[in-house]
């Protein structure tokens, strides 16, 4: 047995030079053969074992082949629950790794269980990334948000800003990200009330520590215009409007693909209000903007 360990050992330390130096191929050959020694020397009960199905299922996703992957990795998994004392950090590697695989998979429960999972032994971790958890929160709610589940996805959001808020501070840019989002998210849900305070607070926060020409200054503009755009105050909107695009110009020569997403919304604006040759003009505009004409 201390002969099969050692070998093991050996193998193992083969195998991660290889990952190292990107020889895929070759890897995954000896991750099979580390996997087959460690079956036969491992319990079913030992850490070793699963980190010899979690390697195998790391290349297999490398590779692109998620579902053979996912095999591998839910063995894996399954043997981390069973280790005494159980690995906090260990199960939250392996629930995050799962969850992002069926996440990808388009697997939508299983990804939120393993979400829920990894959130659960993250919490446990005193040096985890406050983003490792807010990024996870914010999957899940977005995921209950394409399934049509909204009101499931706001305590992910607000578990997300509290998370951001304890860690950084209330004026921190990254709680204003996260800010935006539930903003984002009070707008599709037609809660304006809610959506023109949260967004009002992101923007102040963007103002109070990013250049008057940052982007995401032109994002909050742009969102917050959306609000008062649906809420029929047209005044408001338009000015919001004109400065997001003023700012996205102001930032680039060749501004990125939400500069003709404000353009179009403010024309939108322009031809319920019967200015249909201004907006054709500002379209005209922002497109030749765009290309860098």
């Amino acid at each position: 047995m201390k002969g099969e360990q050692r070998l093991w050992s050996i193998l193992n330390d083969k195998l991660d030079t290889l990952r190292a130096t990107n020889r895929l191929p070759e890897a995954i050959r000896v991750a099979e053969t580390v996997l087959d020694l460690a079956k036969r020397t491992f319990s079913e009960e030992e850490t070793a074992l699963a980190t010899s199905y979690e390697k195998l299922g790391q290349l297999l996703d490398q590779q692109g082949d998620r579902v053979a992957a996912k095999a591998y990795l839910l063995k894996a998994h399954t043997i981390l629950e069973k280790v005494a004392p159980p690995d906090p950090r260990a199960l939250f590697r392996s629930a995050r790794r799962l969850a992002f695989l069926c996440d990808n998979l388009g697997q939508a429960e299983e990804a939120i269980r393993f979400y829920e999972k990894a959130i659960a032994a993250g919490t446990q971790l005193e040096d985890l990334p406050y983003s490792d958890l807010g990024t996870m929160l914010n999957n899940i709610a977005l995921i209950f948000r394409k399934s049509g589940r909204q009101k499931a996805a706001e305590p992910y959001y607000l578990h997300a800003l509290q998370i951001y808020e304890k860690q950084l501070g209330p004026d921190h840019p990254d709680v204003a990200a996260v800010l935006n989002n539930l903003a984002v998210f009070y707008t599709n849900e037609r809660r304006y009330a809610e959506a023109e305070k949260i967004h009002l607070r992101a923007l102040a926060i963007r103002e109070k520590v990013h250049p008057s020409t940052h982007p995401d200054i032109a994002q909050s503009k742009c969102n917050l215009a959306v609000v008062y755009h649906s809420r029929g105050d047209y005044a408001r909107a338009g000015e919001l409007y004109r400065e997001s695009l003023k700012t996205w110009e102001e930032a680039s020569e060749t501004p990125p693909p939400d500069y003709e997403i404000v353009a179009s919304n403010y024309a939108d604006l322009l031809r319920s209000l019967g200015k249909a040759r201004k907006a054709h003009q500002l379209e005209a505009r922002a497109r030749k903007i765009r290309r860098g004409a």
